[in-house]
């Protein structure tokens, strides 16, 4: 029986979260320097899956005032089962809602359309930026929506 726990990481943890998700290491310089926090989501035996939130990306658009926040990385294991994406998402979108955010942002590149799909069917319903030059769209999602496995609910 696989039992999953959601995690808060701290610097101690961050080495054994990168050593089972390479992508991982990023996130440390990212977190520091922006004030973040990542969650990762453990299988019982290695991390499979982590998210990292950004409360402040030096960005008009993003900014707390506003009560956003900013997914800087959804990170998935190449061994990881079908919908742990979602699931640490998911997480991730809760956890910001506790933490009394309304908003969360996310920007995600226009030519990786499984990612925007990913996203729209995960309540990431409004496009605040399009950048066609840099070829990237920032995604929102307001946190105070639930989102169930056929569509949205309040």
């Amino acid at each position: 029986m696989i039992k999953l726990k959601f995690e808060q990481m701290s610097a101690e943890t961050m080495e054994k979260l990168s050593a089972d998700i390479p992508d991982a290491k990023q996130l440390e310089d990212i977190v520091r320097e922006h004030k973040g926090v990542v969650f990762a989501l453990n299988d019982g035996e290695k991390y499979t899956a982590a998210s990292a939130m950004m409360f402040e990306m030096n960005d008009e658009t993003l900014t707390v005032a506003l009560r956003k926040l900013y997914l800087s990385a959804l990170l998935v294991s190449d061994n990881a089962d079908s919908g742990i994406d979602g699931m640490m998402l998911e997480y991730t979108a809760d956890k910001a809602k506790f933490m009394g955010y309304d908003l969360v942002t996310t920007k995600v590149s226009t030519e990786d359309v499984r990612a925007i799909k990913f996203y729209a069917s995960h309540g990431f319903d409004r496009i605040v930026k399009a950048n066609i030059t840099g070829k990237y769209l920032i995604l929102q999602r307001d946190v105070k929506i639930k989102v169930s496995c056929c569509g949205f609910y309040a």
